[in-house]
C-alpha cells in the first residue's frame, strides 16, 4: 500500500479531532483516504438511511446517486457486516468472488462508475447504531490484501473512541439548550432522529396530562386532527437536511377541554448538539396560553445564551420588528458587520433563521 505523507497516527487523530469539532469529519475522511491510498472513504451507517455522512470529497457524486437511487437498500456489501462485528473488519471476499463481483449490478453498475470497487469496511456501535468506516480502492487495486486488512483494522479503536466521544458531547450540547429553554419557563421536548422524545425540561413534564401525553417516547394529544398534526410536524423535524428546512414549519394547535389551547412549534437543531453521532435531531416548543406573556429583560436573554450587550440589544430591536437595516443604522455599524452579530446569536440560540429566534423570544416568559 502506497504511504502519502499522512501518516497512521495523524489519520487516526483526525477522527478524535472531528469529535470535537464536527465540522471536520470529512476532513477526517480525507485523511484516512490519503493514508491508505483509497479513492475515498466514508461512514456509512449499517443499520439505518441517513444521508448525511461523513464522506471524502471523492465520494460526493457517488453518494448522491447511492441514496437517490436507493442503493443503500440494496447495498450487497451489508453481507459483510457480520465478518465486521467478529472480526472488526470485512473485505469483499469475504462473502463474494471475484466473479461475482464482476457480473453484480451494484458493484459494475454502481460502485465500479466512481472508482469504489473494492472496499474494506471498519465497525463501531453508537446505541442503537452501527456504523462502518468504508474505505474505497479502485479497480486497479483489486481485493484489499490480508496486510493491508491488518493495517486498517487498527482504525477500529480510534472510531470507537471518537463515535463515543462525539455522541456524550453532542448529546451534552442537547441537554444543556433544553435546561436553557427551562430557565426562560420555556416547555420543550428534545427529539432524536426518529422524532421520539429523548428528554423534557420540567416546564413541559407539568403539561405532560394536561394537553399533552407521552408514550413510548411519542408526543401526543387527545384530539385526533390535532394528534395528526403532531405526528406531521414530528415526521417533517425527522427527514433529512433539503428542500423542508427552508420551509416555514407549521404551528400545531393543541385543544384542551376546560383550558385555553397550547401552541407547538418545531426548531431544528444544528452544531455540536445535532452533529453525526449526536441523537438530538429537533426540539419542540410549547406555548400556553393560559399564561400571559411577558416580555424577556435582556439581561436574562443574556444570561441565558451568552450574548454580548450589542448581540442582546440588536434582538431586543428584531423583537419589536425593527428590520435589520435599521437595527444597524441604531447601533452605528453596518449592515455586514449587523449579520455577523445576528449569525453569532443564531449560533448561539441553536436556531437556523430569524424567525425562529423571533419564535424563541415570544416564549420566553417567566418561571412559575
Amino acid at each position: 500500500m502506497a504511504r502519502p505523507s499522512v501518516s497512521f497516527d495523524q489519520a487516526a487523530q483526525s477522527l478524535l479531532d472531528a469529535a470535537t469539532d464536527p465540522a471536520r469529519w470529512n476532513d477526517a475522511m480525507e485523511q484516512i483516504a490519503q493514508y491508505s491510498g483509497a479513492t475515498g472513504a466514508i461512514l456509512l451507517q449499517t443499520n439505518g438511511t441517513r444521508p448525511e455522512v461523513p464522506h471524502s470529497r471523492s465520494m460526493e457524486e457517488g453518494l448522491e446517486v447511492y441514496f437517490r437511487d436507493g442503493w443503500h437498500l440494496r447495498d450487497e456489501r451489508m453481507r459483510g457486516v457480520p465478518y465486521m462485528r467478529r472480526n472488526g473488519i470485512f473485505v469483499d471476499q469475504d462473502f463474494a468472488s471475484r466473479d461475482e463481483i464482476e457480473t453484480s449490478d451494484y458493484y459494475r453498475g454502481l460502485l465500479a462508475r466512481f472508482g469504489f470497487n473494492w472496499s474494506a469496511g471498519i465497525g463501531a456501535t453508537n446505541g442503537d447504531e452501527e456504523w462502518s468506516l468504508v474505505i474505497q480502492f479502485d479497480d486497479a487495486h483489486g481485493f484489499v490484501t490480508p496486510r493491508e486488512q491488518k493495517d486498517l483494522v487498527r482504525f477500529g479503536g480510534h472510531l470507537k473512541r471518537a463515535v463515543l466521544l462525539a455522541n456524550n458531547l453532542g448529546f451534552a450540547n442537547a441537554m444543556g439548550m433544553i435546561d436553557a429553554y427551562q430557565s426562560l419557563g420555556c416547555p420543550s421536548f428534545l427529539l432524536d432522529r426518529g422524532g421520539r422524545v429523548i428528554r423534557a425540561n420540567a416546564a413541559a413534564e407539568k403539561l405532560l396530562g394536561d394537553g399533552l401525553n407521552l408514550a413510548q417516547g411519542v408526543l401526543g394529544c387527545s384530539h385526533a386532527d390535532d394528534n395528526r398534526e403532531l405526528a406531521g410536524l414530528v415526521a417533517r423535524l425527522s427527514r433529512s437536511p433539503g428542500i423542508a428546512d427552508i420551509e416555514a414549519l407549521p404551528s400545531v394547535i393543541v385543544r384542551r377541554p376546560t383550558k385555553r389551547p397550547l401552541i407547538v412549534e418545531g426548531v431544528r437543531i444544528k452544531g455540536m448538539a445535532s452533529a453525526v453521532f449526536s441523537p438530538a435531531k429537533a426540539i419542540l416548543l410549547v406555548s400556553d396560553t393560559e399564561r400571559p406573556l411577558v416580555e424577556s429583560p435582556t439581561d436574562l436573554l443574556r444570561k441565558t445564551f451568552g450574548l454580548t450587550q450589542t448581540e442582546a440589544i440588536l434582538v431586543s430591536h428584531l423583537a419589536r420588528e425593527v428590520p435589520l437595516p435599521l437595527v444597524a443604522e441604531l447601533l452605528g455599524i453596518s449592515f455586514e458587520t449587523a449579520r455577523s452579530h445576528l449569525k453569532r446569536v443564531f449560533m448561539k440560540t441553536s436556531v437556523n433563521r430569524q424567525s425562529e429566534l423571533l419564535l424563541l423570544l415570544r416564549r420566553l416568559s417567566p418561571l412559575g
